[in-house]
């Protein structure tokens, strides 16, 4: 399943990095996320993806935004399933 314009949207600087984490209490196996961009002209790196189960059995998702510049970018996530 793929989400879109998900989690609510912030700014980053150019050359920082913004700590994600999201859930859909349940587990919906795996998951990525990428920038969700809204600032035209700048670039997004995902990195460092992962999960972790909660005692409840649901999973909660991770992910790293890297702002490779050149401007501040106003973004939130998109992502989804491997299946």
């Amino acid at each position: 399943m793929s989400f879109n314009n998900f989690l609510t949207p912030v700014w980053l600087a150019p050359g920082g990095t913004h700590y994600w984490w999201y859930t859909f209490y349940d587990n919906r196996g795996a998951q990525y996320a990428t920038a969700d961009v809204k600032t035209p002209g700048a670039q997004m790196m995902a990195t460092q993806q992962g999960e972790q189960m909660e005692t409840d059995g649901h999973i909660t998702y991770f992910v790293n935004i890297t702002n490779n510049g050149p401007q501040w970018c106003w973004y939130n996530l998109h992502g989804g399933g491997l299946s």
